[in-house]
């Protein structure tokens, strides 16, 4: 082999370093980046979580699909409840989202979004948001369920 030149093991040598270029640029590539709609589903339940936190009671209420707006006819009335039985979310101190929402039987316009919270108390538990799209493209709070958390209390 001449002085210089390039032999099998340095074309060895190269083509395992690029396939392991490739292999990290894949790795550091695996989360994509949201969706719109997952953003702002995000959004959406962190600004009403922000409202419950600071006791803006008709910001929270705002943020509730149109049917649970109806049901409960006015802030206070949807304050009571969510006081009563949402305990968690109204006085979560962290929270964080888990994954990405996720159709409802197929369809865009429902999605749910599970998030994990920690209270005042430092209890960790998890509330899945049922989610609506609106005609306007927002969307709205429809539900929420809490859920066994299985996160170690701090």
């Amino acid at each position: 082999m001449p002085r210089g030149g390039i032999g099998l093991a340095d074309i060895a040598v190269l083509g395992l370093l690029t396939a392991l270029a490739i292999g990290t640029a894949f790795l550091q590539n695996r989360h994509q980046p949201l969706a719109l709609y997952d953003q702002n589903i995000r959004a959406t339940i962190g600004a009403q979580i922000e409202a419950f936190r600071t006791q803006d009671d008709v910001s929270a209420f705002a943020y509730a699909s149109p049917d649970l707006r109806a049901q409960f006819v006015a802030p206070n009335r949807f304050m009571a409840m969510v006081r009563a039985h949402y305990r968690p979310v109204v006085t979560a101190q962290q929270f964080s989202f888990t994954g990405r929402a996720r159709a409802v039987s197929e369809t865009p316009l429902i999605r749910l979004q599970d998030v994990y919270l920690v209270d005042e108390r430092g209890t960790s538990h998890k509330a899945r948001y049922m989610m609506q799209k609106q005609p306007d493209g927002s969307w709205k709070i429809a539900g929420c369920q809490l859920l066994a958390s299985n996160q170690m209390d701090i």
